[in-house]
């Protein structure tokens, strides 16, 4: 047990390693978000990454990635949580929310309380409410002069981004956007953005496929699917999107993902 001294030097000394301690992590998230030649790391690794790096150090309880399709709607491309991807298709289906307007300004949007966002939003925030989430805030994901989708970040009670984590938020997308633009080791030419986009979510895709049959081979959610897929592939140091590939094509089975039985 830590005891305060009469000057107070426990509480200091807890204060600064509490800020080291942040500071590493940090620190981790930036080296993570920039790993693009490990042979596991895949787009949506990176993004994946992201969005748990986003929830970790902020006080948002939930996180996405929204990214531009071929023909220029956003589409969900990772989530920390089932809620959240309810509330992008939301965003999709009704052009509006959080996403939709900071993609289209390039600016990032708050939303510190949905309550009083119904005018503002009249079909996305009571949804977003609904799904058990009070709180909606969105950064752009920009590479150089173009906006390849949106961070979706959600609280479950009113919440606002204090400035210093705005600018964190905002570091953390630039990173993993450039990351995940450059993550091939081919040059990248401007027609490129749009081919990158649209493979990781074609990847996304292809996931969502084969976490439906580790689900239904094991009755569990398809969150729960997903935790699995990714677990094996950190284990087998594969890519995601290549063990879900090899599921899809039936080369892979959902039993061999999953851990074997007690």
């Amino acid at each position: 047990m830590t005891r305060s001294t009469p000057d107070g030097r426990a509480g200091a000394e807890k204060t600064v390693t509490t800020h080291m301690n942040r500071e590493q992590a940090i620190t981790e998230a930036f080296v993570s978000l920039t790993d693009t030649v490990a042979d596991d790391v895949d787009p949506l690794t990176l993004l994946r990454r992201l969005a748990d790096h986003c929830v970790r150090l902020t006080a948002v309880d939930a996180a996405g990635v929204m990214l531009v399709s071929a023909r220029g709607r956003l589409q969900s491309a990772v989530v920390t949580e089932e809620r959240v991807e309810i509330t992008e298709m939301f965003q999709a289906q009704a052009e509006e929310g959080p996403c939709i307007d900071a993609y289209n300004v390039g600016e990032p949007v708050h939303a510190d309380d949905l309550t009083a966002s119904e005018g503002r939003w009249p079909v996305f925030a009571p949804l977003a409410l609904a799904a058990g989430f009070a709180a909606a805030h969105s950064y752009p994901l920009r590479l150089r002069d173009q906006t390849i989708g949106a961070l979706n970040l959600l609280a479950r009670t009113p919440t606002p981004i204090e400035p210093k984590d705005g600018r964190l938020l905002e570091a953390l997308a630039g990173t993993a956007t450039t990351s995940v633009m450059t993550w091939s080791r081919e040059p990248l030419r401007p027609y490129d953005i749009v081919t990158r986009t649209q493979a990781a979510l074609s990847s996304k895709a292809v996931l969502d496929i084969a976490a439906g049959m580790i689900a239904a081979t094991a009755q569990i959610t398809p969150t729960e699917a997903v935790q699995r897929l990714l677990a094996y592939a950190a284990v087998h140091h594969q890519r995601p999107a290549d063990v879900a590939d090899a599921l899809v094509r039936r080369s892979l089975t959902p039993q061999a993902v999953l851990p074997p039985q007690p």
